[in-house]
């Protein structure tokens, strides 16, 4: 199976709410196949947020079938290193790139880089972060027998499947939240959905809300009717051109979900899942959206894809937001946001 098959597989099985939520990034891994194997197995683990230092906190650690030793030699490898140097790294991480490569730190960072080949038995490591910016999240890491030098196409795919598994655990979690409230109900849709459409034509049955507007009933059909291309015949015909058209959100806002009802039929809901980014100190939304993961280290088109808003648009909301912030550098600008509070 090509890597981009295995690309929407993750994101269809990340968007999978029947799944419970113990087997949720098992399902994902092992969707993803080779995608997450480079020959040495994997490390998935699943980021219940940020301590009050910065540092990452895990809930949940998954390892490849016949490999159960590397969460023991990861964790080994960490307590080796030491919890300074790992809260610094952790702290970098939320502000770099989607996918980061162990064999980096060579150089830059030897100790580091000794221990964790030394205990993983590897040369290098290709992780991948499908993090929202609060901590929550998964990280996927592959170790290699040797430095390797991953096809850009690949690097993309990572980087798309990092944003939707980020994008669908962040739904799982408000889901699961909301679960636990008693009386709970934003809106009178299912999942507290803002928009259901009837799955055969794709229109709008019921909205509330900003999808009342015709406008933007019109742009959550036509995101609607993209996911299912790529997860029908586009799959099979173009599966990169799949992956491409299955944007993670839809402006920013909406997540594209199935959803049966008790008589097992299906429908597809527009559900509010916008990221919690905390205080926006004057900008907009999407403005508040687009220059956090640029601080991430993000591309504007990564940003696009992850937003379902066009480059162009990433581009104006970054200019925008970083003239109101009174920055001029991605340098200034990480600084600038590492002193806003977090949600």
């Amino acid at each position: 199976m090509d890597a981009a098959t295995c690309a929407i597989n993750v994101a269809e099985s990340a968007y999978d709410l029947s799944v419970e939520a113990s087997e949720w990034l098992p399902r994902v891994v092992e969707s993803g196949g080779d995608l997450f194997d480079l020959g040495s197995g994997n490390i998935a683990m699943l980021g219940g947020g940020l301590r009050d230092d910065q540092q990452g906190t895990v809930s949940q650690i998954v390892t490849s079938d016949g490999k159960p030793d590397l969460a023991m030699a990861l964790m080994t490898a960490v307590q080796e290193i030491g919890p300074e140097v790992i809260r610094s790294h952790t702290h970098s991480a939320m502000r770099s790139s989607v996918v980061e490569q162990l064999s980096a730190l060579r150089e830059s960072e030897p100790r580091v880089y000794e221990i964790y080949t030394r205990h993983l038995g590897c040369k290098d490591v290709m992780s991948v972060h499908a993090h929202d910016p609060d901590g929550h999240g998964a990280l996927i890491s592959m170790p290699c027998a040797d430095v390797t030098e991953p096809e850009p196409a690949v690097m993309r795919m990572w980087e798309r499947v990092a944003v939707h598994i980020a994008t669908a655990y962040r739904m799982r979690r408000r889901l699961g939240a909301a679960v636990a409230s008693v009386g709970y109900a934003a809106t009178d849709l299912p999942l507290d959905a803002e928009a259901l459409l009837d799955p055969a034509s794709f229109s709008v049955k019921e909205a509330v809300g900003d999808a009342q507007a015709e406008k933007t009933a019109a742009i959550i059909r036509e995101a609607a009717l993209r996911v299912d291309r790529a997860r029908g015949k586009l799959r099979r015909q173009d599966p990169d051109e799949a992956l491409h058209s299955w944007k993670a959100m839809v402006r920013g806002r909406w997540s594209i979900v199935d959803w049966f009802d008790s008589d097992g039929r299906r429908f597809v809901l527009a559900k509010p899942n916008e990221p919690d980014l905390g205080d926006p100190r004057g900008l907009t939304d999407r403005e508040h959206q687009v220059v956090t993961y640029a601080s991430h280290g993000e591309s504007s088109k990564l940003i696009a894809y992850r937003l379902g808003i066009s480059k162009q648009r990433v581009s104006k909301l970054l200019r925008d937001g970083m003239r109101k912030l009174g920055v001029k550098t991605t340098a200034q600008l990480v600084e600038k946001l590492r002193g806003f509070p977090s949600a």
